[in-house]
């Protein structure tokens, strides 16, 4: 099967992409390398020479040209660092919005029989009734959330005007090996690995009691294996979390514990800190509002994973334990 994966050097991107390719699937990696590394690439015995990456932006027309003869899309390019959204949110719309639509024109016109997009569980921002459930109507005000909220809407439009079929998968936060070390505000678990591996003390904010769903790459990647052809999930919509919810202090203690750091504890700060590396966020007459920053730490996520147990038989495997072991020793081989 020829697969194309959009995002093809980022963190989901790449781990997904080198399975498949060790699945004997012929794999197309496409990146403008924005916010994904060739060493993702190269880091399982393996290098970018020798697998098919294209440097291209999803935006651009040439895309059409390289999803020929292509049998399945996965959609995984974007901008998802919240910050960097709401600081160019003309940017996160052009690409996590009019990229996707570009996609989805040149799979439509290459005749691809099915998308798999990557949506998030941050469109279920605002929601307040637990777990979280794919039919629950969303309404995001962050502009990440909002922009996924948007592409996904651009994906109905093309399952109903033109019959395509187009799976939508909500990732709930995920982490492993390959994870983004690199941005200003790094995920959660990123952060917390790259100060205990410099053995420095990690700065977090509220008071640890907040609670995420969170789910490792192996049984993310299980699932979209499983989406690749399987009928029964033609244009359905699914969250891919674990359906555990664990606190940033339950979270932190877990990875000091597997690093043999327990004598190191984090700095807990007010949640207005949270983005201060983006300060032209709150200059001027209309600055940001410090209570999203609030919501956005003390958010309490939790997805409902029955669907995909029904239309898939899948469910996670990896325990937080192993999964954190599995992440801190790939960390520490290419740190």
């Amino acid at each position: 099967m020829k697969i194309l994966i959009t995002g093809g050097a980022g963190f989901i991107g790449s781990y997904l992409g080198i399975y498949l390719v060790q699945k004997k699937h012929d794999v197309v990696f496409l990146d403008n390398l924005s916010f994904g590394y060739l060493e993702n690439l190269s880091s399982q015995n393996f290098s970018e020479q020798k697998l098919h990456f294209i440097k291209m932006d999803i935006r651009d027309a040439q895309v059409n040209r390289v999803l020929k003869d292509t049998d399945v899309v996965i959609h995984l390019a974007g901008i998802s660092s919240l910050p960097e959204c709401q600081r160019n949110p003309a940017d996160a719309y052009a690409v996590n919005v009019s990229g996707t639509l570009n996609i989805l024109e040149a799979a439509r016109y290459n005749n691809v029989k099915r998308v798999i997009f990557s949506s998030t569980s941050a469109i279920y921002e605002n929601e307040k009734v637990f777990p979280l459930r794919e039919t629950t109507l969303c309404q995001p005000t962050l502009m990440y959330s909002l922009s996924k909220k948007h592409a996904e809407e651009v994906c109905r439009s093309y399952q109903k005007l033109y019959g395509m079929d187009i799976v939508i998968l909500r990732f709930f936060n995920t982490y492993g090996p390959h994870m983004d070390f690199r941005r200003p505000n790094p995920p959660l678990i990123s952060y917390i690995i790259q100060c205990l591996l410099n053995k420095e003390t990690p700065i977090l904010h509220s008071d640890g009691q907040q609670a995420r769903d969170i789910i490792y790459v192996d049984d993310v990647i299980a699932l979209c294996e499983m989406a690749l052809t399987n009928k029964k999930v033609k244009n359905q919509i699914f969250n891919v979390g674990s359906g555990k919810t664990y606190t940033i202090q339950e979270i932190y203690n877990a990875v000091a514990k597997t690093f043999g750091l327990t004598d190191i504890k984090p700095i807990y700060r007010t949640s207005k800190l949270l983005w201060d590396k983006y300060p032209q966020l709150f200059e001027g007459e209309y600055s940001f509002q410090a209570k999203f920053l609030e919501k956005e730490v003390n958010k309490y996520t939790l997805a409902s994973i029955a669907k995909a147990q029904k239309f898939l038989g899948w469910k996670p495997k990896v325990s937080l334990e192993e999964g954190l072991r599995k992440t801190i020793e790939f960390a520490m081989k290419n740190k």
